[in-house]
């Protein structure tokens, strides 16, 4: 196209496939299918909200990144990003990140600690010998 784009175009689309992709971790997680979509909206209210009714509702300002999943792939007609709209973008994905991560990461630890309380001790004596 014959635009001149702004260092910043792609922002967008990265913070939206990065909020995507955590969502869809946290779903992953928690053993949960999700639609092959990039409506963050759609996979909040649709599987996030089976696990985490509250988180979801929580998350809701993540939707704002929705249009950018194909701004990036088809920039005509959309306004070129500065660095005012990157940085707002990024705080985001940011937010989006601070929610989902931890609950990723501890659910994930829960797990692991819980398969190391059904493995025997290695060292531990056989009560049968």
């Amino acid at each position: 196209y014959a635009t001149r784009r702004s260092g910043y175009d792609n922002v967008g689309f990265l913070c939206q496939q990065a909020t995507e992709k955590v969502i869809k971790a946290f779903l992953v997680a928690h053993e949960v299918d999700f639609a092959k979509t990039h409506d963050i909206r759609a996979l909040l209210v649709g599987q996030v909200a089976t696990v985490d009714a509250d988180l979801a509702r929580e998350a809701r300002f993540a939707d704002e990144l929705t249009p950018y999943a194909v701004a990036g792939r088809y920039p005509a007609g959309f306004d070129m990003v500065d660095r005012e709209c990157a940085e707002t973008l990024i705080a985001t994905m940011d937010r989006a990140w601070a929610l989902f991560e931890p609950r990723i990461t501890a659910l994930l630890a829960a797990e692991e600690a819980a398969e190391d309380a059904d493995e025997p001790e290695a060292d531990a004596p056989d009560p049968d010998a």
